[in-house]
């Protein structure tokens, strides 16, 4: 019998065994679906009362939305259940990229997004993509609460004019997630269409002819207002610091929302996305080992090199209010996309003696995915031994099918560093190979938050999923029938957590978070091993102070990645899932505003990670490309009685190693500074001045091995941004 997740020792004092949480979560699902004649009594009894409609409103319908707050922070966020929670009740480190600090920062990448949030680090990929780590692992995504497995590293995003808001949570987030990384979640928000008419338009133009143009609009469309729309456009047109690369973007959203009655509406919204790139893999390095010290414009892609992609989602909502302060939800989605690629990279160093790169790949290929969703829950009140409580209870799934047809690989030989215009193009067709892949998963889960006494909150959840991974070899391979790679059936994930309110500005917590990770390694036994789970404890503060305009938040965590696979040694060619990491730190957070007319966001992060037990690496570091420590800051303060506003921030690293050599090819730590000057020519149109890398410091964000990934940050670039509103 497939062995299930299994409660940490952590927990033991709180659920001394995984039969009573699967009891509790069981339960759980019985007691959300019969809360009904009590939560309806105590809301039908008078529908005047202050007594009773406020703790509906807040705990059930606040409102997250951050367009138009002109805030940092957000008071509730939805990344800690499916409706909105107060960040205070949420026992987990979660973060959010509001929309006022969007527009503040001119910030157009989810990725830059992303590197502003405390504990994220951001590699860069291939000139396109990028890695998204948190604590240790990479962070998945979810879009609207609807996750999308694998969706969010080295993969194209949409642009940030679609979102309201982008929440991050730190830690694993099995509950709503399903199988992933224990790094964390990201939930984009997107936008929705406006109960009055507005819009606004901005344009840039920036160093290495940064060009961009973006026009957002929406308005209702019916007498009443019950029908409304919103259009969303942005058009970009950039070169690079390093030489022969430019890229285009083109990126259309629509949304339609309609109010059927006041108790029942529909979202229907579609996004598309096309990106044209040079790639860039970072530079090599010498062949001893150690780093070249060049132009940082330098490239070792030839000009003819590209990575062309085209992503499109179509996706419907529908909402229903009940009496009794319940909603039901279900959102679907279907997303496609078409990647074409064809470039050459070096596949070695650089020699010392000579200049010359032993040998260049050359390949190409093109992939296509669609990726089918859906999410399906109820959310609400309910009454319980005199008070109110909270439950969710729903239901998700998700289909990703890919297929991938390559062309012939092909060498050239002896090419000198810097020359990589020696290179000739290679041709993606005819097609040598074709391999398709799918993985499928799905979910039971649910959450009860307890209001045990006025300060005391505690929140249960699990989850049953299923998982199943397979692939075959299609035309012009000689095409096979599926093989399933992995399937897991009723794993169950858990989660408990404590919200300890000390006085109306500080709450202490603690949390316990649970995540698996299939494997397609086999035992001796021929049974793939059990899935790996990365397993957390969180101990936290929050705070909230200036009337809910400043946000606090400092925690320590300590995650176990347990059950990962090794060489079995007298078996070989099978494997044991013995091994063990551990990842531990701490981090601090301060967003809002602590004055009227000053927004701020300062974090720190401080990450420490080791192989527990593993044969070859145990005791070294786990965690390479993440620095140890991690300082970002940010703030714009508007300047009372004047049109102007000023932005500074900073971003410092320490050392990381990335694939590098210690001691011989490792990156240093490096403190970036950007600023901003901005001036209201009226009041809706405003003129920035931004500079980014002011100091202009050289550094390497990226440390990678002999042939690829040796990249240097940006250096210092200007931008002339414009915006106005109507």
């Amino acid at each position: 019998m497939k062995k299930q997740t299994l409660i940490s020792n952590e927990l033991a004092v709180l659920m001394p065994s995984k039969f009573r949480l699967h009891r509790l979560f069981l339960a759980s699902l019985a007691l959300s679906w019969s809360f009904n004649a009590s939560a309806e009594s105590s809301v039908k009894a008078d529908p005047q009362s202050d007594e009773t409609l406020p703790s509906i409103t807040v705990r059930g319908w606040a409102d997250a939305t951050t367009e138009g707050s002109g805030s940092y922070v957000s008071p509730v966020l939805t990344i800690g259940g499916k409706a909105a929670v107060p960040v205070m009740e949420i026992p987990n480190s979660v973060s959010v990229i509001t929309r006022q600090r969007i527009e503040d920062q001119n910030i157009v990448r989810v990725e830059d997004a992303l590197a502003q949030v405390t504990g994220v680090t951001v590699t860069p990929w291939d000139g396109a993509t990028y890695q998204i780590r948190s604590r240790g692992y990479f962070l998945e995504p979810s879009y609207d609460g609807v996750p999308a497995f694998g969706g969010l590293n080295a993969t194209q995003q949409y642009d940030v004019a679609m979102f309201d808001r982008i929440e991050v949570l730190r830690g694993p987030a099995g509950l709503f997630q399903g199988s992933g990384q224990p790094g964390g979640t990201v939930n984009f928000v997107r936008k929705r269409a406006p109960g009055e008419t507005q819009g606004s338009l901005a344009l840039t133009h920036g160093s290495w002819s940064n060009n961009r143009a973006e026009f957002d609009a929406g308005t209702p469309l019916n007498d009443d207002g019950s029908l409304r729309g919103r259009f969303v456009a942005t058009l970009q047109d950039r070169e690079f610091y390093y030489d022969d690369a430019k890229s285009r973007k083109n990126f259309v959203y629509g949304t339609l929302d309609y109010d059927l009655t006041s108790y029942t509406s529909f979202s229907f919204y579609v996004a598309s996305q096309d990106d044209k790139t040079n790639p860039f893999m970072g530079l090599p390095a010498y062949t001893d080992g150690t780093l070249i010290d060049t132009s940082r414009s330098t490239t070792t892609m030839p000009s003819w090199a590209r990575n062309e992609t085209r992503n499109t989602t179509i996706g419907f909502e529908a909402a229903h209010h009940l009496d009794n302060g319940w909603q039901l939800k279900a959102l679907v989605g279907h997303a496609s996309r078409d990647w074409r690629l064809n470039d050459a990279f070096p596949t070695g160093g650089v020699d010392p003696a000579t200049g010359l790169i032993g040998n260049y790949l050359r390949r190409g290929w093109d992939y296509e995915s669609t990726r089918e969703s859906f999410d399906v829950y109820g959310t609400g009140p309910f009454s319980l031994l005199g008070r109110q409580h909270a439950a969710t209870v729903g239901f998700n799934y998700e289909r990703l099918s890919e297929e991938r047809l390559s062309g012939a690989n092909s060498s050239i030989a002896n090419v000198p560093f810097g020359r990589a215009d020696l290179v000739p193009k290679n041709s993606i067709k005819p097609y040598v190979g074709g391999f398709g892949y799918e993985t499928t998963q799905n979910g039971m889960y649910s959450q009860l938050r307890f209001s045990l006494t006025d300060p005391l909150t505690v929140v249960l959840g699990g989850r049953f999923s299923n998982y199943t991974y397979r692939s075959r070899n299609v035309s012009p391979s000689p095409s096979t029938s599926w093989d399933e790679r992995s399937r897991e059936r009723n794993i169950f994930t858990p989660y408990a957590g404590v919200v300890y309110r000390i006085n109306q500005h500080l709450a202490l917590y603690s949390s316990y978070a649970d995540i698996f990770m299939p494997q397609t390694q086999q035992a001796v036994s021929g049974r793939n091993l059990d899935p790996r789970e990365g397993r957390q404890i969180e101990v936290g503060i929050k705070g909230e102070f200036n009337d809910g305009k400043l946000q606090f938040g400092a925690s320590v965590f300590r995650t176990r990645d347990v059950n990962r696979s090794f060489n079995d040694l007298d078996n070989p060619g099978f494997f044991l899932s013995a091994g063990e990491v551990e990842v531990k730190g701490a981090e601090v957070e301060i967003s809002g505003s602590p004055t009227a007319n000053l927004q701020l966001m300062a974090g720190y992060a401080y990450i420490t990670s080791s192989f527990e037990v593993d044969r070859l690496r145990e005791g070294e570091r786990f965690s390479l490309f993440e620095p140890r420590h991690s300082l970002k800051l940010y703030g714009t303060y508007r300047f009372a009685g004047t049109p102007w506003r000023a932005s500074a921030g900073m971003t410092a690293n320490s050392a990381v190693i990335g694939t590098g050599e210690k001691g011989l090819r490792e990156g240093t730590g490096y403190a970036v500074f950007n600023a901003q000057l901005g001036y209201d020519i009226t009041q809706k149109t405003s003129l920035t001045i931004a500079v980014n890398n002011l100091t202009d410091r050289k550094y390497y964000e990226r440390i990678g091995g002999l042939n690829t990934y040796n990249t240097y940050g940006e250096p210092r670039s200007v931008s002339l941004n414009l915006r106005t509103s109507f």
